[in-house]
């Protein structure tokens, strides 16, 4: 006999330990206050320099880790009237950085953290104000590039 499938049959949670998070379930905190409206972040990664180096008469090159490379996350997020990220950047123009922490929470289908990246000593570099088009109906965005100085998964 076949199995019917109906939409109650599909209820539930169906995400397991190991399966696959959805790149649009986030949310980001900074300083311990949820941020609404980001719908783009880039640049979660973390690496060192490679300094090369020969051992004796081995005529291998060989590698080892090096410094670390501070990261470089940018947030885009829907223009609104709240100039929460002008006014941080404006803290760096005035030549008083105000360094916050960021968390980038991925969430499960049943809308609970999966994952939290937070990254630490942040500040922002740069500002983008609207792109602004009569001819496009889509929101207008603002973004910001913000240096981070360490970062960890938990």
């Amino acid at each position: 006999m076949a199995v019917k499938w109906t939409r109650d049959t599909l209820k539930g949670p169906t995400k397991t330990q190991g399966d696959f998070n959805l790149a649009s379930r986030f949310t980001i905190e900074i300083d311990g206050v949820m941020l609404g409206g980001v719908h783009t972040v880039d640049g979660i990664e973390h690496e060192h320099e490679l300094v090369e180096y020969n051992d004796g008469d081995d005529g291998v090159t060989r590698f080892r880790p090096g410094r670390q490379k501070q990261g470089r996350l940018k947030m885009i997020r829907d223009f609104s009237s709240t100039k929460e990220f002008f006014n941080w950047r404006k803290t760096v123009v005035d030549g008083k950085t105000d360094r916050k922490n960021i968390s980038i929470v991925m969430l499960n289908d049943a809308g609970e953290e999966a994952i939290r990246y937070n990254f630490q000593e942040c500040w922002p570099t740069r500002y983008g104000g609207p792109t602004l088009n009569s001819r496009n109906s889509a929101h207008a965005t603002e973004s910001l590039d913000i240096a981070f100085e360490t970062f960890e998964m938990k």
